[in-house]
């Protein structure tokens, strides 16, 4: 009986964050999500094996712009389909010159099996990465191999009536085969009804390279530690609000920073969505 009480919108606002691992509360069998977003990234500086923030030479900048397809289905009650979808447009510049390079990139499919429908919920979801390019060119649109990752999901709205907000929290493994390092990929989303319309979220997620990349002796380009590096650890932070435009159409607003890492870019990205649920 408590599951009624849940303002609806309270279900729909963490299906679609970009790079998201999905949300725990699922789509009903023939109901389906689907949201499209557009970031822009840039970067002026990257995080170095000690975690320590340092510029890119020769005043480097790396900018990604970023669309992001997601989309679920309900086979059955307790079964979900699910794909996220990336067309990247990324550019490399310094005081030397420019480079620049667009097209798909990794793409992911997955099911998700719902394992409790209470408070809190619980689910499990298998997915499968693949790239989606034959040359990744420079900057690269990926590694080019494919991953496969389980993630645990639980969350639970709460308050008087449970329609003051939510929390949610996922824990996932990836194994990455060919070169790259395999990952633990874990995050948090707290969510707060703060009008009728609108919601403000805050999300962290964390990516741990597990650090048994193979040994290669290929020396990554500023150009390509963004996108290709083989072993990094990560963590974004990410505040939002999302509207309500009525009961099938939302829009969403973030703003995400990399606030620590290994090995890997250190910027921030601005992002724009529209949803919809059937």
């Amino acid at each position: 009986m408590v599951k009624k009480l849940i303002n609806p919108i309270l279900i729909l606002i963490l299906i679609a964050f970009a790079e998201a691992e999905g949300s725990v509360w699922q789509q009903k069998m023939n109901k389906y999500f689907l949201s499209g977003t557009q970031s822009f990234y840039s970067s002026e500086t990257i995080f170095n094996s000690n975690g320590e923030r340092f510029f890119l030479p020769l005043g480097g900048v790396f900018t990604k712009y970023e669309t992001n397809i997601y989309y679920e289905y309900g086979l059955e009650n307790d079964v979900m389909f699910l794909a996220n979808l990336f067309y990247f447009g990324l550019s490399y510049r310094d005081s030397i010159g420019m480079i620049t390079n667009g097209g798909f990139g990794d793409q992911e499919v997955g099911i998700q099996f719902k394992l409790l429908n209470d408070v809190p919920s619980a689910a499990l979801q298998f997915l499968v990465a693949f790239p989606f390019y034959t040359n990744p060119g420079d900057p690269p649109l990926g590694n080019g191999q494919v991953d496969l990752q389980v993630t645990a999901l639980v969350g639970s709205p709460f308050g008087y009536t449970m329609s003051s907000g939510f929390w949610e929290i996922y824990f996932g493994i990836r194994k990455r085969f060919e070169a790259p390092a395999d990952q633990l990929r874990a995050g948090a989303t707290l969510g707060l009804n703060i009008s009728p319309k609108m919601i403000f979220l805050l999300q962290g997620s964390l990516i741990l390279g597990l650090g048994n990349q193979d040994k290669v002796s290929q020396q990554l380009t500023f150009s390509q530690i963004f996108l290709r590096n083989l072993d990094f650890s990560l963590l974004k932070i990410e505040p939002a609000i999302i509207y309500k435009f009525n009961k099938h159409i939302f829009g969403y607003v973030g703003y995400s920073v990399d606030a620590f890492g290994r090995d890997v870019g250190a910027g921030r990205a601005f992002r724009l969505g529209l949803w919809f649920q059937s």
